[in-house]
């Protein structure tokens, strides 16, 4: 199955390609790189832009078949009836320079220019060194360049750019565009292991996987399920690159791809040292650092593929005990990452099973992240007289998985006879937790922990108020949560603790006690690291800790925070990674970096709404939309908005950040008296919950959209809510309700010194229509240029107030109000039903709007202000 490939993830590489060819004193650009890693593509493109601009152009490639003719490359060019070396080169190089018509600047592209020969490769340094005309050129890295090539880099006539391999960012948006999808986290990170980023090995695996239908659409994701299989194509090409092996140099690339990574001195020990010396010489093998020693892996990922695939199983299977005996006999063999490399390996050997090490090996794979590995480890481990353990972490892993359902069949077909009171506590804790968030069962849970309580004695029921604490917590009952906390010590919960951490830094961090949710939260952190518990509840803590910093208004720490916890997260399998990525989305989002916040937040959204729709899905949904709602993209942010109000939650409503979502869509629709009724009355409800610091919040956002009523509440909040945001929040608001544009001015630099771009972005339009109605057009015109270039900064803003400073028309706020609505596609009925006025009133606004504007039709009227349509209207 053909697919389209668009090129992506290397604009930066053409920019320096576009350059170097533009440059007077430049005489291209030679691309250098592994093969398959893009080379020719770019080459490509850049030429079709040069011809777009009126540019004429060449290309020629080098090949193995040509390598010994000379001149075989530019046969095309040869003149007829010529013999005399000088003369053939000559007129090799006047018909590849030559303009056909016009002025436009001519560019030669020579692909894979280690396959020329020696005249070949004469010209080509020639046309550089004469600089009549620029050239892109590509080459391997791994191959020798011919010598005129190489002096015609180093002489400085031509620039050198090495290409690297696709990141995992790239892998991803690359796999979207190709599949016209989003694509399943697991899917990225498993073709990107796979591949090295290569993308030449990246097209033909995927174009195979989807043709065999091992790769499919599914739930609006591209999933794939069972083993890569490597097309008969790419296989030839692996095994060509691999060549014919001796005996001795097999076992050792054999052993690598059974094992890697393996230390060097447990390789030549299970293995022949002269072999695997000439392994590395023929580039099978590379050699890494590894803690204090040298681990040893395949020289491509897919070379082990290839060889695995080809092997028998029975000698895959020795090769495998041999590796688990050779690291059970090793001085690390009781590390946890040892154990569970022991013990995976062992799965699929000759060796026989050993259910203790399965079991610790499950513990340990739960803690790596290694979900599915955990749940294969648990299962194997299940053997008579091996109690409950097993099942135990099976269910925690199945859990984490997503499989809620799986989960609860395994927990709930335990015998809890046997187990210790503790035990059975934890038993139900992990069933009840399973019930609550990934069944979405809250009531049910509750049942089950009460009627465990009934069977637990009291100095056993840490793991009972434990789970308390999640659910009230869960079920937005705050109070409720800290008061069955109250006699807890988290780090003696090894599964449970890491939870109750995040409850309760988030508690404190919605109350506005920043300094006891970062406390906490470094507690939690801590026991993380020791508990064999899943990291992802690291990640919940770390974007508690996040959630803290920023309602806080201590941005740069939030984005320090989220910086540290996605390099953490950049290694791991699964929904860890991504969590990663989206705590990183919500700091730039807090931080007004909206380019960025969009990127990690969709990219995050959609991977964890796979198997965690109505859990982390749903909640990194909300952000997503507000991104997009302030970056001006209201069509967008509305159909996600539409799409996420029919996912059915029943724990933990987020209800601040959706109304503050809810807000940015409304007001980028142009509804902006329903945006501050909206936030308004989210900032009530958090007050009546005792959460003061989403209440700063949300009167900021009212403020922002130009609502005065909040400045004396915000005040009397300074000494509740802890940061510097809500004394901030309290001058913008009192500003405001006094149409004082300096200090407007004046909050603006303090928001943009807390970092928070767009608040300091409306506080400086806000100063420019103050200036503006008091008649001062030289201050008008300083804020909203400052407004202007916030606004770029945070990567595309586009609130109500920047769009309002920026026009210059005689229409009063409501007039204002309903002319956007009316942009939006709005009929009269549906803009009074929306504002809670009358369909006179509305034709009134409209009448009146006309008149002051000179505009005779609502379509003219409606086009005086700029403003994104809804979907499906023209």
């Amino acid at each position: 199955m053909r697919l389209s490939w668009p090129l992506v993830g290397r604009t930066k590489e053409m920019r320096i390609v576009e350059a170097a060819l533009s440059a007077p004193a430049d005489g291209g650009i030679l691309l250098c790189g592994p093969e398959g890693v893009g080379k020719s593509r770019i080459a490509r493109e850049a030429l079709s832009a040069v011809s777009a601009n009126g540019g004429e152009t060449r290309w020629v490639a080098g090949t193995s078949a040509a390598r010994d003719i000379p001149l075989g490359a530019f046969s095309t060019w040869v003149p007829s009836g010529t013999v005399e070396t000088v003369a053939l080169i000559r007129g090799v190089i006047e018909a590849l320079t030559a303009r056909a018509s016009g002025t436009g600047p001519v560019v030669i592209g020579v692909d894979d220019v280690h396959l020329l020969d020696d005249l070949s490769a004469f010209v080509v340094h020639q046309i550089v060194a004469r600089g009549r005309v620029r050239v892109v050129l590509t080459a391997r890295d791994d191959t020798p360049i011919p010598a005129a090539i190489q002096e015609a880099w180093t002489a400085g006539h031509c620039d050198r750019l090495d290409l690297a391999t696709l990141t995992c960012d790239d892998t991803r948006e690359l796999l979207s565009a190709a599949l016209t999808g989003p694509v399943d986290a697991d899917v990225t990170r498993r073709l990107l292991q796979l591949t090295g980023g290569n993308v030449l090995y990246l097209r033909n695996i995927v174009e195979h996987e989807v043709a065999t239908g091992a790769m499919v659409r599914r739930d609006g994701f591209w999933r794939w399920t069972g083993e890569p299989s490597v097309p008969p194509s790419l296989v030839g090409l692996i095994e060509s690159r691999i060549g014919t092996l001796p005996e001795p140099v097999g076992d050792v690339v054999d052993v690598v791809a059974v094992g890697e990574p393996i230390e060097l001195g447990a390789l030549t020990r299970i293995t022949d040292a002269a072999a695997v010396e000439e392994a590395e010489t023929r580039g099978l093998i590379m050699l890494e650092p590894a803690g204090t020693g040298i681990g040893v892996r395949v020289a491509h990922p897919l070379y082990g593929q290839v060889r695995r695939d080809r092997a028998a199983r029975t000698r895959l299977r020795r090769l495998r005990g041999l590796v688990a005996s050779e690291l059970a006999a090793s001085g690390d063999r009781d590390d946890l990452r040892v154990v569970v490399r022991r013990a995976a390996l062992g799965l699929d050997s000759d060796l026989p099973a050993d259910a203790d090490l399965l079991l610790r090996a499950a513990y340990g794979a739960v803690w790596l992240a290694d979900l599915s590995l955990a749940d294969r480890l648990a299962q194997a481990a299940d053997r008579p007289g091996m109690g409950a353990e097993s099942n135990l972490v099976r269910g925690h892993a199945l859990s984490w998985l997503g499989r809620g359902q799986d989960a609860e069949d395994v927990l709930a077909a335990m015998s809890t006879v046997d187990l210790c009171d503790r035990d059975r506590a934890r038993c139900a804790f992990l069933r009840s937790s399973n019930m609550l968030w990934a069944l979405s069962a809250p009531q049910r849970a509750k049942e089950l922990i009460d009627d465990a309580a009934g069977t637990v004695a009291t100095d056993a029921r840490d793991y009972i108020d434990a789970f308390r604490t999640v659910y009230w917590f869960a079920t937005d009952r705050p109070q409720e949560a800290v008061a069955a906390a109250k006699n807890l010590v988290p780090e003696d919960l090894p599964v449970a603790g890491t939870e109750v951490s995040w409850v309760l830094t988030q508690i404190a961090a919605d109350a506005g006690r920043t300094a006891e949710a970062v406390s906490v939260a470094d507690a939690g952190r801590a026991a993380a690291t020791r508990a064999l518990d899943a990291p992802q509840m690291k990640f919940n803590i770390a974007d508690a800790e996040v959630s803290a910093l920023l309602l806080a208004g201590e941005i740069r720490r939030a984005l320090d925070v989220a910086e540290r916890v996605r390099d953490q997260a950049a290694d791991l399998p699964g929904a860890a990674q991504l969590l990663g990525t989206a705590v990183a989305g919500r700091a730039a989002l807090g931080a007004g970096r909206l380019d960025l916040a969009c990127s990690l937040l969709q990219t995050a959204a959609d991977g964890l709404s796979v198997a965690h729709a109505q859990g982390w899905g749903y909640r990194y949904r909300i952000a997503h939309i507000t991104a997009l709602a302030l970056r001006g993209q209201t069509p967008e942010a509305a159909a996600a908005l539409a799409a996420h109000q029919k996912v059915r939650r029943a724990f933990r409503s987020l209800d601040h950040e959706q109304a503050i979502a809810r807000a940015w869509v409304a007001a980028g629709q142009g509804a902006v008296s329903e945006a501050i009724t909206i936030v308004r009355s989210a900032a009530d409800r958090a007050r009546a919950a005792g959460r003061f610091a989403d209440e700063v919040l949300c009167r900021q956002t009212a403020a922002q959209f130009g609502d005065t009523a909040s400045a004396s509440r915000l005040r009397a909040l300074e000494s509740v809510v802890e940061g510097p945001r809500v004394g901030v929040a309290a001058r913008f608001a009192a500003a405001l309700r006094d149409a004082k544009g300096t200090d407007l001015l004046s909050v603006s630099a303090q928001f943009g010194e807390m970092g928070d771009l767009v608040a300091a972005l409306d506080a400086a339009a806000h100063a420019a229509l103050v200036f503006r109605r008091d008649g001062k057009r030289g201050s008008a015109l300083a804020a909203s240029t400052r407004a202007d270039g916030l606004a770029e900064q945070c990567g595309g803003a586009c609130t109500p107030a920047a769009r309002q400073a920026s026009e210059d028309l005689p229409l009063t706020d409501r007039e204002r109000e309903i002319v956007m609505l009316i942009g939006a596609g709005f009929s009269n009925r549906e803009v009074a039903e929306r504002l809670f006025l009358s369909v006179r009133t509305v034709e009134s606004h409209v009448y009146r709007a006309m008149s002051k504007t000179g505009t005779t039709t609502r379509g003219e009227l409606a086009a005086l202000l700029p403003l994104q349509r809804r979907p499906g209207l023209q």
